[in-house]
């Protein structure tokens, strides 16, 4: 990520907005008490909103509700073609290729020889990709670099995984990209080789609508296929949703980087053409 949109992200994302309110707190406690102590109160209330799991499943709500998983049907009734799957609702036109984003990594990680491997993002979305693609039978692209300036780029760690554990195949592995819209560009080089213009894009549901929106922006057409959607545990819905915690603060924190993200990277719902998605119901 570059350096001043993670400077802004960092600012504007728990905890970092409650460390400026905090910070402005201060200063205005030196100028007047009162001013102070209603920053004080003020920077309370938003630590404990923010840090609510509610708080946060609510503001994911529309990114997860952008698309859900689509609907597979067989190609056929009878013969090869009925153990080929295709979306339900665009069998003439299926994608031709799935489409995985690199999410995160652990680094030197000791069970693995302190060598880098996906993280739990990661794991998501290349275990859902591999589910794709035994019920489609499409090829699937790898999207992710290292950001961080790692010897191994995240589509590599993503191929490793999709092979050795999954027992799925790679065709394609775009090891440069740095962030969602490089993902949509460097991917597109590699899809125009093949004449592949349809896609299975995989990644978070939270993450889909700035994705799908970035790979439309370089025209590619898009199936959404989301994984990963975050839901409240029944636990959580009855008495932990109104407590502050660090996952609350997480998810707080993922929603409002995601929308910058998206405002970050110039792109608009009003723009490009409509995903081949389907809302998800609303919880």
């Amino acid at each position: 990520m570059d350096f001043w949109p993670r400077i802004a992200e960092t600012l504007l994302t728990p905890p970092g907005i409650v460390i400026v309110l905090l910070i402005l707190t201060l200063l205005a406690y030196f100028r007047k008490h009162w001013l102070g102590t209603g920053m004080l109160v003020l920077s309370i209330i938003a630590l404990v909103a923010l840090s609510l799991p509610s708080t946060g499943q609510m503001l994911l709500a529309d990114l997860q509700g952008f698309a859900k998983p689509p609907e597979l049907v067989p190609l056929a009734d009878t013969g090869p073609l009925a153990a080929v799957y295709a979306p339900k609702d665009n069998l003439r036109d299926p994608p031709q290729a799935i489409v995985v984003l690199g999410a995160n990594r652990r680094p030197e990680a000791p069970e693995y020889d302190f060598q880098d491997t996906l993280g739990p993002a990661g794991l998501e979305r290349v275990r859902y990709a591999a589910f794709l693609q035994r019920k489609t039978r499409v090829p699937i692209l790898v999207s992710g670099g290292a950001p961080g300036g790692e010897a191994v780029s995240e589509a590599e760690l993503m191929k490793a995984v999709l092979e050795n554990e999954f027992k799925a195949s790679v065709k394609w592995t775009e090891r440069e990209s740095r962030n969602t819209m490089e993902n949509a560009e460097f991917s597109r080089t590699l899809l125009a080789e093949a004449r592949v213009k349809h896609v299975y894009l995989v990644t978070h549901a939270w993450h889909m609508r700035r994705a799908a929106r970035a790979f439309e922006s370089v025209g590619i057409q898009v199936t959404a296929a989301p994984t990963g959607f975050q839901a409240l545990t029944r636990s959580e819905r009855a008495l932990g949703a109104g407590l502050p915690s660090s996952w609350g603060m997480h998810l707080t924190s993922l929603a409002i980087r995601e929308r910058l993200g998206f405002y970050w990277a110039g792109l608009s719902d009003e723009s490009g053409a409509v995903p081949s998605t389907r809302p998800a119901p609303a919880k």
